[in-house]
């Protein structure tokens, strides 16, 4: 199936600036172009776009995620590199999920502070050396 660049920017959930960009960059070298010199994109790019839409939303620079891209056109002897890039990638957005686990714990603290003031009808009297306190207890 074929799409517009339109198309493709509704359905990733990105912008057309982005998706010209990366096509620009050399990111999606397979993207043809019609009478008009309309970009026109096929599933197989769909998938290209994907992972560079999935490797940047995880913090991979443009510049890693297209030597990964090359490396990628380059065949199988390049397996072991890309294998260890997206061991690093993996291992950096667990990293990320972790954190955010403890931003959302102290999230779910406040949450509940507040709940518990509104529903005693109390004053806030919380100090920021509590949240720390409290936290490091919850963990």
């Amino acid at each position: 199936m074929s799409y517009t660049i339109h198309e493709v920017a509704e359905k990733m959930g990105i912008s057309t600036y982005s998706i010209r960009y990366y096509h620009e960059y050399g990111m999606l070298p397979f993207v043809q172009r019609d009478a008009h010199n309309n970009r026109v994109f096929e599933d197989s790019d769909l998938e290209w776009l994907n992972i560079i839409v999935c490797l940047r939303a995880t913090g991979m620079s443009v510049e890693r995620i297209k030597h990964y891209l090359d490396l990628a056109q380059d065949g199988a002897d390049t397996v072991p590199e890309r294998y260890e890039m997206m061991k690093e990638q993996q291992a950096q957005t667990l990293q990320e999920i972790q954190n955010l686990q403890q931003h959302l714990a102290t999230i779910n603290f406040k949450v509940a502070h507040y709940a518990k003031l509104m529903e005693n009808h109390e004053p806030d009297s919380f100090l920021p050396s509590d949240l720390q306190r409290k936290t490091a207890v919850n963990q």
